[in-house]
């Protein structure tokens, strides 16, 4: 099985720490300005990064377990748990939802001013600059080391910009009389994270579930593959994502006279050949004999 380095672990505990240190920042600068201004909006904002600092202390955890090699009791890895937690984060994102959702309407039928809306813009401001830099930190990350946790916390994050641009407008807008807008702002944010919630949930499924990976995944093996003049075909392609890992196993067709040294360092040559188009790729080939006349098309042909 293919195992992560020391560098990827790195990476990944970093980005881990960096976003749960990051939410905690965000929750104390937006608790404070939302006492100052009892804009619903900033409450949206302030149970949404609620919300991320639960889902990051998930995903740090799920990260540090996800690494742990594999075991007798688990042969394939601990890469599931990143899943896993995508749907924890799922789970909490979509009950802040509801909760902002009712308060939201609340606003919308008593709407009330906006107290001092500046500490409330120059927070948010603070918002993005610092959320901007968490996002570059998750970006490289993610890039390095294909984590569907960090991914799916990127994702949020990214949300979470146009939130607070979102936010900075009602502030400014509520002073010439918009108070209606406060209340209309919150709906859409609640709204829109339950979206969110719904797509983080389907994405983790699918992966607990071991979905195929994508279609263009599969025509690179099959190139792979044919790019071996002895490789007469393969069938019963199947592929699986967990954690950084990608599970990929197939039939080769060979031709039955090759001698059985022959034969294996043909797959390996054909596993080595897919391992460094899918770094961290463990590779199952099964090799079937034919006769030379019968060559079995390639999938896919």
């Amino acid at each position: 099985m293919a195992k992560d380095t020391p560098r990827e672990h790195r990476l990944l505990h970093m980005a881990a720490a960096a976003s749960v240190l990051t939410a905690l920042m965000l929750i104390a600068a937006k608790t404070v300005a939302w006492l100052l201004t009892g804009s619903v909006s900033l409450l949206a904002s302030l149970v949404d990064s609620v919300m991320d600092s639960l889902a990051s202390l998930i995903n740090f955890f799920a990260i540090r377990y996800s690494l742990v090699p594999a075991d007798n009791e688990h042969r394939f890895g601990h890469g599931k748990a990143e899943a896993l937690a995508g749907l924890g984060q799922a789970l909490f994102i979509a009950a802040s939802s509801l909760f902002l959702i009712h308060q939201s309407v609340l606003k919308l039928l008593e709407p009330s001013p906006i107290e001092q809306s500046g500490v409330g813009i120059a927070v948010m401001v603070f918002s993005i600059v610092l959320t901007f830099g968490l996002l570059l930190i998750q970006k490289y990350v993610v890039r390095e080391t294909g984590s569907t946790a960090i991914e799916a916390d990127s994702l949020h994050y990214l949300s979470d910009l146009a939130v607070n641009v979102g936010i900075i407008a009602v502030l400014a807008l509520s002073q010439l009389g918009w108070l209606w807008l406060d209340g209309s702002v919150g709906l859409v944010i609640a709204i829109f994270i339950l979206f969110s919630a719904w797509r983080i949930a389907w994405d983790a499924c699918q992966l607990l579930l071991d979905r195929e990976m994508p279609d263009d995944v599969r025509t690179r093996i099959a190139a792979i593959v044919s790019s071996h003049p002895q490789a007469l075909g393969f069938h019963d392609l199947r592929t699986r994502q967990s954690g950084r890992t990608s599970f990929i196993q197939l039939h080769v067709d060979l031709d039955e006279t090759l001698t059985l040294r022959q034969a294996h360092t043909l797959v390996c040559q054909i596993q080595d050949d897919i391992v460094s188009a899918f770094p961290n790729a463990d590779v199952i080939i099964h090799q079937d004999p034919v006769a030379v006349g019968d060559r079995v098309p390639v999938e896919g042909d």
